[in-house]
């Protein structure tokens, strides 16, 4: 599961300024790079099993460190606690980062078509369509987190008032039963909790990310003092990265037997299957300029109140 956190999160994190790219600082030699992995299938986290990571690093006189597996907000505090050095994220909470902090910067992004994220309804719901949902309650992981995003812009591209709808905040080991129970009427989610859904008898699915102009992926960032501290070793985890990423387009059991290391049923690994295999992309202009509209959307959502300085938070590795 590619995790995504809560708008409200961020205030409590320290904040991101200027950068550009990994040369500008001078590394210094045989640095550590520890990893605060997330119990997912992102790269960040498969590639300790491929040791990459570690291969890359050591050709810049580094090594790595694996912290974890940790829960996205452990994973954070661990990072500005000083403890590790880089994680994983949504772009969406990068994005809302980026506007309240100086502590992160991102250095690659994980892209992938939006088919693993979507709105699905129940089949006791009776719901085939989007403007169904007016009055019915949709399950959202936080506020401003990717399961709201996904129903916003759902809802403003169909022309249809997202205000209608009930909105119920789930946390994420209840989406799979809030569904099946009927506890609500529909699921606005990603991944496991997306596939559980699609994977359920009668599931309805009303829309993907993959159908809509979402700008709503994976991104992984690192502690700006160690980046610009370490340059060559953060070059490195990138390509390592990148390596992984071919990795899993060679053989996409990478990912599903991640998913099922960490629980997955065969069931939900069979449906996950079915989602794309996402590439790695360095932090260039043109992902910068995506995560700018991204940005843009979350101000119109009521997300943000501005669209932050996205360039000044990222290292760009091409």
């Amino acid at each position: 599961m590619r995790y995504k956190l809560p708008v409200v999160v961020a205030a409590s994190l320290l904040a991101l300024s200027a950068c550009g790219s990994s040369g500008d600082a001078k590394s210094t030699a045989g640095a550590e790079f520890r990893v605060a992995y997330l119990p997912t299938a992102n790269y960040l986290t498969t590639v300790k099993d491929s040791g990459y990571l570690e291969e890359e690093l050591e050709k810049a006189g580094g090594t790595v460190k694996w912290v974890g597996p940790l829960d996205p907000v452990t994973a954070y505090d661990t990072v500005t606690a000083g403890e590790a050095d880089a994680s994983s994220t949504g772009t969406g909470y990068f994005v809302n980062l980026a506007g309240t902090s100086d502590a992160w910067m991102a250095f690659a992004l994980e892209k992938y078509s939006g088919a693993s994220q979507g709105i699905v309804a129940t089949q006791q719901s009776g719901v085939t369509s989007l403007k169904e949902l007016y009055g019915k309650k949709v399950g959202i992981d936080n506020p401003g987190g990717t399961g709201d995003y996904l129903l916003n812009l759902a809802f403003e591209e169909a022309g249809l008032d997202v205000s209608q709808v009930q909105k119920v905040t789930l946390d994420t080991s209840t989406f799979a039963t809030a569904f099946a129970s009927g506890q609500v009427d529909a699921i606005a989610s990603y991944d496991q909790n997306l596939a559980a859904a699609l994977a359920t008898p009668g599931a309805k699915t009303l829309i993907t990310g993959a159908d809509m102009n979402s700008y709503n992926w994976s991104i992984h960032i690192v502690s700006r003092e160690w980046a610009q501290a370490h340059p060559e070793e953060l070059k490195a985890a990138y390509d390592g990265l990148v390596r992984e990423a071919a990795r899993a387009k060679a053989d996409p059991s990478v990912i599903t037997g991640t998913y099922r290391e960490f629980g997955a049923t065969d069931e939900l690994t069979e449906q996950i299957a079915t989602f794309d295999v996402p590439t790695i992309e360095p932090m260039n202009d043109e992902v910068v300029s995506d995560l700018e509209k991204l940005g843009q959307q979350y101000v119109d959502f009521g997300f943000l109140d501005s669209v932050p300085d996205i360039k000044s938070a990222v290292v760009d590795e091409s």
